[in-house]
């Protein structure tokens, strides 16, 4: 079972949101805990989220299960992890990492944002898990333990996840009083590029996060979609589109990062319909 296994059937490939000035190619309402939760559902996985109000309970803990193997935790605050160059203040940006030892001095952990065997500061980890910048989590230092063996394969795990995947793009849950997603938000993008009013917090999400994060969930989603054909070159397209965004964002090109925009809509048009057949 891999990340993207588990990426691909969280139904994060299906769809747009904009949380304030953040574009994000995940669904309205989606979030990395939601996502887990489901992919943990489908394929059959039990497990405990824990969280904790004393810091010294949570460290205590942590350092407790990761004696008997690495432990899932987060999310922490991304910009407060010292050891990833600029992170030196906090962003709101949320990750999660799979801690494999704790003392009274250091966490080493495996972050998969392309930092093997990271060491940071045990007081300065406890900064970033213990952060209350993230705007979706719920409750502090949140971690993840006693995980059970899934159940069946990844052709029934794909199929199986396919009503959620229609649930979230059809955008149905969209968190009321949050900016319209989808198509309705890939619109209002378009037209911001279309005017030349991106924001330059936009861009620099989309230049820096959100454009190859989105490109990858929806390759990797195709990928486990085999079994349906339609659908997996659907999203093969559309990350395609999205994955040729970047160097749109780069160079400025607004007239044509706004073309590819609207591809993108035509294909989650097409996406809905396909996954209204299977389901």
């Amino acid at each position: 079972m891999s990340v993207q296994t588990i990426d691909a059937i969280s139904g994060s490939a299906f769809g747009y949101q904009r949380i304030g000035p953040l574009p994000l190619f995940d669904p309205p309402g989606w979030d990395p805990d939601q996502g887990i939760d489901q992919a943990l559902l489908i394929m059959g996985v039990e497990g405990q989220r824990l969280t904790f109000e004393d810091p010294t309970e949570a460290l205590g803990t942590l350092r407790s299960l990761a004696e008997n193997g690495p432990v899932f935790v987060g999310p922490l605050e991304m910009g407060l992890l010292r050891y990833q160059k600029g992170s030196d203040r906090s962003t709101g940006a949320d990750h999660f990492v799979a801690v494999l030892d704790v003392n009274d001095v250091r966490v080493i952990m495996h972050d998969p944002h392309g930092h093997p065997y990271a060491s940071l500061a045990t007081e300065d980890f406890m900064t970033a898990w213990g952060s209350d910048t993230i705007g979706y989590a719920e409750g502090s230092y949140p971690l993840r333990t006693g995980f059970t063996e899934p159940v069946g394969t990844m052709a029934e795990w794909a199929a199986a996840s396919l009503p959620f995947a229609l649930n979230w793009a059809e955008g149905n849950e969209a968190i009321r009083g949050f900016p319209a997603g989808n198509v309705e938000g890939l619109n209002e993008l378009r037209e911001q590029a279309a005017a030349g009013t991106i924001s330059e917090v936009t861009v620099a999400v989309l230049r820096d996060f959100a454009i190859r994060l989105g490109a990858r969930r929806r390759a990797d989603t195709s990928d486990m979609m085999g079994s349906f054909p339609e659908l997996a070159d659907r999203l093969s397209r559309q990350a395609a589109i999205i994955g040729a965004a970047q160097i749109s964002v780069i160079d400025a090109d607004w007239n044509l990062f706004q073309q590819q925009m609207a591809g993108v809509v035509a294909l989650h048009d097409d996406i809905v319909d396909t996954l209204r057949k299977l389901v």
